[in-house]
């Protein structure tokens, strides 16, 4: 994938573009392309095409309230769940986001949810 990367991004080759596949050339040069990885680990040659914006992963504060305000509420619903069932207090999040996952984002977090709803 990463030499087909390579001819897309390059602004010397992208007006001409041949779908190898299709057998249909395309003009990709008016096309902004947004790539997204949660590695740096990317071919250099392909690297030098981008620019690379670092986005920090969430702060624990953010994961409470996004697990208090959505993935709470989703689980709840997914698992068959009523409004008051089950609740979960502000220190219970903050130990599951502590000691149970360890990420910048909040897939693991609604992973644990989940098994507390099940």
């Amino acid at each position: 994938p990463a030499s087909a990367l390579l001819e897309v991004l390059d602004p010397e080759q992208n007006h001409n573009f041949n779908d190898h596949y299709l057998e249909v050339d395309y003009d990709l040069s008016e096309i902004l392309f947004v790539c997204t990885s949660n590695s740096m680990n990317i071919p250099e040659p392909l690297l030098d095409r981008m620019e690379v914006i670092r986005i920090p992963g969430y702060t624990e504060d953010e994961k409470v309230n996004i697990a208090q305000r959505y993935l709470i509420p989703k689980q709840l619903k997914n698992n068959g769940m009523k409004e008051g069932e089950l609740v979960f207090g502000e220190q219970p999040i903050r130990d599951l986001v502590r000691y149970y996952t360890r990420e910048a984002g909040v897939r693991g977090l609604e992973r644990e949810i989940a098994k507390v709803c099940r």
